[in-house]
Formats: structure tokens, sequence, C-alpha cells
């Protein structure tokens, strides 16, 4: 599952990279930090894109499931989810995109540029000790080979030492500092969008000149929408199997 999501997201990623790449080749200036903050922009957007068609992916087969197997109890949000009338008439797509195109339009117009609103969308999918961002849910994100220690202010080395109550409290400096990281890469893009970089009065330089980290922000948002890309994919089929969906179901709706 998720398989046209990630593709579209490291098509997009690849986008922003070729934007550093040209920016790169152009004289230190206004217009060398312009693409450079479209490379920012592009990697935003890459992500917004990416949770967006994940969550109407995984809505879709959810609906798609239960109208397999029409005994299973979905849970109640999902039951009042306000599916458009024009999704479900369709008759020019097969099953699987009809109920995909309507779980598409229900965040059509709607952004997930912040931790919290991906947390709200998604951990309905995941176990009580699996949720998104929670007190142990960087444990393995940390360790894993594509971490950055500036994403998260320990090393991998440091943090596999650590037991106890010295875990538990840099546990909940990790957190700390994966949120602002990403609050920060959101409120920027929200800057340039919205005010061309003046979030005062005069323009951000900050970040944009060559020597400056938007490579890191690109890099970032790729290490989040990979990892969670991969948990994802994980717990959605034990959250099918739980509501009681078998085998069979699961495998028609490719999970």
């Amino acid at each position: 599952m998720l398989i046209t999501a990630l593709s579209h997201f490291d098509q997009d990623i690849t986008r922003s990279r070729q934007l550093l790449e040209h920016a790169d080749t152009l004289p230190v200036g206004v217009l060398q930090r312009d693409i450079r903050r479209s490379a920012w922009m592009m990697s935003v957007g890459a992500l917004d894109a990416y949770f967006c068609d994940a969550y109407a992916d995984t809505i879709a087969r959810v609906l798609r499931a239960r109208e397999i197997q029409t005994e299973i109890e979905i849970p109640e949000r999902l039951q009042n989810l306000r599916v458009p009338v024009i999704a479900i008439i369709r008759s020019n797509v097969n099953e699987s995109w009809r109920w995909r195109i309507a779980a598409r339009e229900l965040i059509e117009s709607d952004t997930v540029l912040s931790l919290e609103k991906i947390k709200s969308l998604f951990n309905q999918f995941f176990r009580g000790d699996h949720k998104l961002f929670g007190a142990t849910s960087f444990d393995s994100w940390l360790v894993h080979p594509t971490s950055r220690h500036g994403l998260f202010g320990v090393s991998k080395n440091t943090y596999r030492k650590l037991t106890g109550s010295a875990k538990n409290t840099q546990r909940k400096k990790v957190k700390e500092k994966f949120e602002e990281r990403f609050q920060l890469i959101f409120q920027r893009r929200h800057d340039c969008i919205h005010n061309c970089d003046r979030p005062k009065i005069s323009i951000t330089k900050s970040m944009v000149n060559k020597s400056d980290p938007v490579e890191k922000v690109i890099i970032d948002i790729e290490f989040l929408v990979h990892r969670f890309n991969a948990d994802l994919t994980t717990e959605f089929p034990i959250y099918l199997r739980l509501l009681g969906f078998n085998g069979v179901t699961r495998n028609r709706v490719g999970a």
C-alpha cells in the first residue's frame, strides 16, 4: 500500500533537489536565494501532498474492506465521514478507485502541515503503544541509518547506551527537538508562501544562502515521510485484522 503516494513524493522531493542544484550554479544574490526558497517550499509541498494522498489511500482501503465484509463494525469516526455523493455514484471507475477518489475529496481542500494534524489523521490506525510522535515512538527512528543528529539532538550511539530514567529524560528532549524542527520548517514555508518571506518587515535571509542548510530541510522531510510510510505499512494490516477483517479481504484491499 501507499506505493503511489510514496512514488509521487520521491519524484517531488527530487524536483526540490534539482532546484537546489540549479541555485548552486548561480552567483550569490537575490535570484539564488529565491530559488533556494523555492526548493524549501517544494519539499514541504511534497510532504503535504504525500500525507493527503496517504490519508485518502488508507481511508479508501478501510471503506473498500467494509464493502467486502459488511458485517464488520468500523469505528464511529469512520462511520461519520462525509463522503461526497458524486464520488459514490460514479460509474466510470472501478470499486477501489471509487473509494480512493471519495476519500481524496474529503481532504482535498485541507493541509497537513503540522505534526498535530498528522497525528489527528493517522493515529487512529496505530495501536496504543505505537502512536505517532509519542514518548517511545522515536526509539526506532533515532537509531535508523538515515537519521540525523541535528534532527533529534543526540547521536545514535549515545542514545543506544541510555537506560532507565536517563533514557526517558532524553526521549522527552528528542520529542521536543523533533517538533521544534518541523515547526520551523512549516512556519518558514508559510512565511514564504503568504508574505514573500517577510514575517516582520525585512526579508529573512537565514537558511537560504548557499552555505545554509536547505539541503538538511529536504533530508529531514524525506526522513519523516519514509519512516512514517514504513510504520503505517506495518500497522495498517494489523489495524484491519483487529477490526475483524479476514486475510482474504486484507489481500483484496492491498493490505
